[in-house]
Parts: C-alpha cells; structure tokens; sequence
C-alpha cells in the first residue's frame, strides 16, 4: 500500500551564537542521503532560510505544532540549533 506524503513549508532561523554552522546545516539538511524526509532550500541568509518537503502522513502531522516538534527533534541530535516554523500544506 503506497504511503501518503504530507507537503509543507518550513523556515529555519538560526539561533544566538550558531550562525557559524548554518549554512553547513542546510546542506546537511538538504543532502539526498537522508531518507526520511526530503527537503529543498528555497533561499537562504545567513540566519534565515525557508524550506519545501514532505514527510510520511503519521501522528506527527496532525497540525503544525505538532511538526514543529518532530523535525526540531530530528535535527537536535544533529547539533543543529535552530528554531523552526512548519506550515503543513493542505
């Protein structure tokens, strides 16, 4: 049975003093290597970027929040220190 995938929009904003890492952040982010969810940076500053992905239907995309929460904690363990702001497209 083919998997439903929930589009969304993201925007990363990088937080105080960890400017020096985001950009090799994004491109972690954004390699093709990581199969769980495929993300693409639309543009990009040094302390800001949106994104566009799509991850899996799960219990994790039953509202923005609830998103949020799920990526902020996929990319903690990255030493990825940003804060995010998920929009799902419906």
């Amino acid at each position: 049975m083919p998997t439903a995938f929930i589009p969304f929009t993201m925007c990363a904003t990088v937080r105080d003093g960890h400017m020096r890492s985001f950009r090799t952040g994004l491109g972690r982010l954004s390699s093709s290597h990581r199969g769980w969810a495929p993300l693409g940076v639309v543009k990009s500053t040094n302390t800001k970027a949106p994104l566009r992905g799509a991850v899996p239907q799960s219990v994790h995309t039953a509202t923005d929040a609830s998103l949020a929460r799920y990526l902020q904690d996929r990319h903690a363990d990255k030493d990825m220190h940003w804060d995010l702001a998920v929009s799902i497209q419906r």
